[in-house]
């Protein structure tokens, strides 16, 4: 997890996560998606932790996943799923813009908005969200992260608000699961070592993405990192 955009701050999201679990305060995280699914198959370990450390956590999918006509479906999906990974189905919200339909290009300063809009009004302590390469390359991950990186550029972002993006990687190491660890460790001094309840949580949200449980997820869930 790289932290390439703050306020005043610049810490670990670990670091932050650990700082505030020790001043028992449940500060509110937002997390920014840009499909149902996208919290489980990626954000997983950070949603755990950040839910055992008592902070309260928004969800903002910025799309409904309609690409195959099942975006009713997927965001049934999504509030029933957000549940075995500690967070409240009233905190997440899926949106249903014409601007943002899934898989189409997503303009950059009109979301850009609608994340400072969200940021203002949960007057969240930190964003997470993808990086440039959107870890699996899909162009509407990277539009989260674009428009993260407008609001930061424009100086609008809300004081003291921390923004933290996951890191993308080669696709080797995104399947060689358990044995990128070493790797990981190099790299960064923070780490996060999911559970064995933490896994039986991601599988359980998983399969409740049941229209999206397809067989190459089904093997991303095994093989990832």
């Amino acid at each position: 997890m790289e932290c390439p955009y703050t306020r005043r701050r610049s810490e670990s999201w670990w670091a932050w996560s650990g700082r505030h679990q020790s001043h028992n305060c449940g500060h509110p995280v937002l997390l920014v998606i840009a499909h149902p699914d996208d919290e489980t198959m990626f954000f997983t370990p950070a949603l755990r932790a950040l839910s055992v450390a008592g902070h309260r956590i928004f969800i903002l999918c910025v799309s409904n996943g309609n690409y195959e006509g099942l975006g009713r479906i997927r965001t049934y999906e999504l509030r029933d799923a957000v549940h075995h990974l500690g967070v409240s189905p009233s905190d997440v919200t899926v949106l249903d813009y014409d601007a943002f339909q899934d898989g189409g290009q997503w303009d950059k300063q009109a979301l850009s908005c609608v994340l400072l809009r969200h940021m203002e009004v949960l007057s969240v302590d930190l964003v997470l969200s993808f990086d440039a390469g959107g870890v699996s390359g899909h162009r509407n991950h990277s539009s989260c992260f674009d428009a993260l990186q407008e609001v930061y550029t424009r100086g609008v972002i809300p004081e003291d608000v921390q923004i933290f993006v996951l890191d993308s990687v080669s696709i080797l190491r995104k399947y060689l699961g358990i044995f990128d660890a070493p790797m990981s460790i190099a790299r960064s001094p923070f780490h996060y070592f999911a559970r064995g309840r933490d896994v039986a949580a991601a599988w359980r949200a998983m399969y409740t993405h049941r229209s999206q449980f397809v067989w190459f997820r089904f093997l991303y869930m095994i093989f990832s990192r």
